[in-house]
């Protein structure tokens, strides 16, 4: 290894990517705050550390060998949450000080948190960039992934041995401490970043991400109008925000045109889909005496859940606010539990939506476990944007769905009249598709109501109009229960008071 050494080496800050995307980010907020060419690593470490500290609002004493008095200082530390990634402890040397009487122990001048840039004796291959320099050992402040070897190999094959960075990398790594996007729940701690094009990063930076960032407090650094303990709901009321951006209406226009059409572009706005499209890297984990990662995702395919969004939008068209109503659908999948919000479903709901999975079996859930016990249906609308999931993602037939909207309501109003409750879960708890069948011979006797010849034409592969039965089972089931609770809780039409909540 040679002799280490701490000293000032000159590095080249450009946009050149080294396909990393933490450090990508790191490397496009230098490229931002200092500009391209050749500078003094020595410069911008101090740079990034002084932005990196933040007085605690405590005190504390030392003793100031010069005029032999004990003075305060105000102390300082990493700011929140990077101080559970940044561990480093200033050491300043201390003495023995008599006070009246008392001997106690005081640093010889204000402790301050400082990190070194320790480079190898001889030049060696920087293991993100690829090129020969001097080069250090990664640590977690360079790269927050860093907590074990075992964890960190899910990030770098190579990554059982030791890995070195060049002082570029190592720096950009710093950096981008100051780039991400972070929410915090209790001890849960979301953090987003997001990569295409550098040149086009280095714009999205400037104009949406500083924009959206406000001063973080221990909630977070951007204002979401959900987010919880789970990955996914969080993740989803980020690119909510995003989307929402792109029209740049009411509240929710907080950047500028030039940002608003860059997002546009990156998330494909246009018919065509964009040649480096945005991608979202979503990581949760538990604070403690470090980070404790538990999920990393990844999310490429943002310009298909914008146009999801778009089409929602216009499905809700007498909505008075479209995109307040998106939300608020999203939103609605908790349950109170005494002080606080159970948001499991919402969780697996929004996880199906990112995925282009189905939300269906969620949805049903929460609707016979969840809103049954409150007696409240969901939210307006609610119903328009599904089905348009279900027949643009999922490829339901149009005509099947419409004839199960239209048999749940009656379903529901029906039971609610005959009290008959048993029904609906008897519906929900069909194990397969004989038993399917044997419950709606049951409605139709019990309640008097036709049911209609589509949903009993079975198709090869237990399939109903192209569908799988158990698909076709959980839709209706949703509009039933749905139907139910809008009667019992008297609002027939399902809508009206929902949609006033929607402004």
């Amino acid at each position: 290894m040679g002799n280490r050494k701490s000293n000032a080496e000159k590095i080249q800050l450009d946009l050149n990517p080294t396909g990393n995307f933490w450090t990508d980010n790191g490397l496009v907020y230098l490229v931002n705050r200092f500009g391209q060419g050749v500078f003094s690593s020595k410069e911008i470490l101090d740079y990034l550390v002084g932005e990196l500290l933040r007085e605690t609002g405590n005190k504390g004493e030392y003793y100031d060998e010069v005029t032999g008095e004990v003075k305060e200082y105000d102390k300082v530390n990493w700011v929140y949450p990077t101080n559970y990634f940044i561990k480093s402890v200033d050491s300043a040397p201390k003495v023995k000080v008599k006070i009246e009487g008392k001997e106690r122990k005081l640093p010889t001048f204000p402790p301050r948190p400082t990190l070194k840039l320790e480079l190898t004796g001889r030049e060696n291959c920087c293991h993100f960039c690829g090129k020969k320099s001097r080069v250090t050992k990664i640590k977690m402040w360079m790269f927050p992934f860093v907590v074990t070897q075992d964890k960190f190999s899910n990030f770098y094959s190579q990554g059982k041995g030791d890995i070195f960075l060049c002082p570029r990398c190592a720096l950009a790594g710093l950096a981008g401490y100051l780039t991400w996007l972070w929410v915090a729940q209790g001890k849960t701690l979301h953090f987003f970043l997001f990569y295409s094009n550098l040149e086009e990063l280095q714009v999205f930076h400037k104009e949406v991400i500083e924009d959206s960032q406000i001063s973080g407090g221990k909630g977070g650094n951007v204002k979401l109008s959900f987010y919880g303990p789970y990955l996914h709901e969080t993740t989803m009321a980020l690119l909510l925000k995003l989307f929402s951006y792109v029209e740049g209406r009411g509240e929710e226009d907080q950047i500028s045109q030039e940002g608003r059409e860059l997002l546009a572009s990156l998330l494909g706005a246009q018919e065509v889909a964009p040649v480096a499209p945005l991608t979202l890297y979503a990581v949760s984990g538990v604070l403690g005496q470090a980070f404790d990662m538990k999920s990393f995702q990844e999310f490429s395919r943002l310009h298909l859940l914008y146009r999801l969004y778009k089409a929602w939008k216009k499905e809700l068209g007498e909505a008075r606010n479209p995109h307040r109503t998106v939300v608020n659908i999203f939103r609605q999948f908790q349950v109170r539990e005494g002080n606080q919000y159970n948001t499991l479903w919402r969780d697996k709901v929004c996880w199906a939506v990112l995925e282009f999975a189905d939300p269906f079996p969620h949805i049903e859930s929460f609707l016979f476990e969840g809103r049954a016990k409150e007696k409240s249906p969901l939210f307006w609308g609610t119903e328009e944007v599904f089905q348009h999931y279900a027949k643009e993602v999922l490829g339901v037939d149009e005509n099947l769905l419409k004839v199960l909207r239209g048999f749940g309501y009656s379903l529901g109003k029906k039971t609610e009249e005959k009290k008959d409750m048993g029904l609906l879960y008897g519906l929900r708890n069909a194990k397969n598709v004989e038993e399917f069948l044997k419950i709606l011979n049951d409605i139709q006797f019990r309640l008097g109501i036709t049911i209609p010849e589509k949903l009993l034409e079975l198709g090869q592969g237990e399939r109903i109009a192209g569908t799988p039965w158990l698909r076709v089972k959980t839709l209706l089931s949703i509009f039933a229960m749905n139907s139910y609770l809008r009667a019992s809780s008297g609002n027939k039409e399902g809508g009206e008071e929902y949609e006033k909540s929607a402004e």
